[in-house]
């Protein structure tokens, strides 16, 4: 029997009211891989202010002693733009009550040029679970070499 883990909770595909999704698979305990499709046509973003890169294999960490979110690298790990998702069972703003992730955005102060950017995310409304939750991430999978300290 495996251990329960908090992070299992973020696992597997959500979706938002505008058809954003978002896929998270588990590395271990306190780590994911998050990938980002946006709507209409469900394809990565190109991340402009991170060389182009696509939003796929992001590094997420979960640290419950940091607070209860998984916080995806939007960019460079410690380069502060990033993805908060936060659990909530049941979640009262959704009308079937359905488990939900509550998404927010953060960026270092002085970083303003990426306010441009968060148009790309939004609604920043809640997520709800497409699929049953997935296990582990894929045999071989690691983050975006240059999300990787």
């Amino acid at each position: 029997m495996m251990a329960y883990s908090h992070i299992d909770n973020y696992l597997g595909e959500w979706e938002d009211e505008r058809g954003n999704r978002l896929d998270i698979k588990k590395v271990n305990d306190e780590t994911a891989v998050v990938s980002f499709f946006a709507a209409p046509d469900s394809q990565p973003l190109r991340r402009h202010w991170y060389r182009e890169e696509p939003s796929v294999n992001m590094v997420a960490e979960y640290r419950p002693e940091d607070g209860p979110e998984l916080v995806v690298e939007l960019w460079e790990k410690g380069a502060g733009f990033r993805l908060y998702l936060t659990f909530e069972a049941a979640y009262v703003l959704d009308q079937a009550r359905r488990d939900a992730l509550v998404p927010g955005l953060s960026r270092h102060e002085e970083d303003d040029f990426l306010d441009q950017y968060y148009r790309l995310f939004e609604p920043l409304k809640h997520y709800t679970r497409r699929t049953a939750k997935h296990g582990a991430a894929p045999e071989g999978a690691k983050a975006s070499p240059s999300n990787r300290e």
